[in-house]
């Protein structure tokens, strides 16, 4: 009985790593389409836990670990860009707006769910459409909620970062720092 983080994010992973835990990675292949027009809150523990239960039928032995990531924008879900003129005109919606950024985490083990989740709130500069673009074609927009990767974007988009930095990185950190996941991760 190990460890599987349901995630194909190399930055779950690190910081997973960081955190000094052995796991396996299986990447989850599910629908994330909002078909029940959940708000974002709801749309971010709904993936999470659909990801890690995917993963947990399969491997009940198992801890399994899943997260997911969106924008928030006045309430409107925000996810990963499918192209590049998406991720133009997402980021250019952000411009000079405040956005939250939400992530969930869920673990699943001996038929049970837990689910933590975790709202950064996050301030764009007035960007120009040469910051934009340059920004487009410099960095890997495409994987990204919200078309940025803030390790990247915090010196080029950012004005300001009121919450968790990890819990944009896609790992609510604080949370999971004071939840019940911690704890059964460490008794393993």
């Amino acid at each position: 009985m190990g460890l599987i983080l349901a995630s194909s994010s190399p930055r779950r992973k690190r910081i997973l790593q960081d955190l000094g835990y052995n796991f396996d990675c299986i990447s989850p292949n599910i629908d994330e389409t909002n078909s029940s027009n959940l708000k974002p809150v709801d749309y971010v523990v709904n993936v999470s836990e659909s990801k890690g239960s995917h993963v947990w039928n399969n491997n009940q032995g198992s801890h399994v670990l899943s997260g997911d990531t969106i924008i928030d924008f006045n309430g409107k879900i925000i996810g990963k860009p499918s192209s590049n003129g998406e991720a133009f005109k997402i980021i250019q919606t952000l411009s000079n707006h405040t956005h939250s950024v939400i992530s969930g985490l869920s673990l699943f083990y001996n038929n049970k769910a837990i689910t933590i989740f975790d709202k950064t709130n996050v301030t764009f500069k007035d960007l120009s459409e040469d910051v934009i673009q340059n920004y487009i074609e410099s960095f890997d927009v495409l994987d990204k909620a919200g078309a940025y990767n803030i390790e990247d974007a915090e010196n080029i988009l950012i004005k300001h970062i009121d919450g968790c930095y990890n819990n944009i990185v896609g790992f609510p950190l604080k949370k999971f720092k004071m939840s019940k996941i911690k704890i059964i991760l460490e008794n393993l």
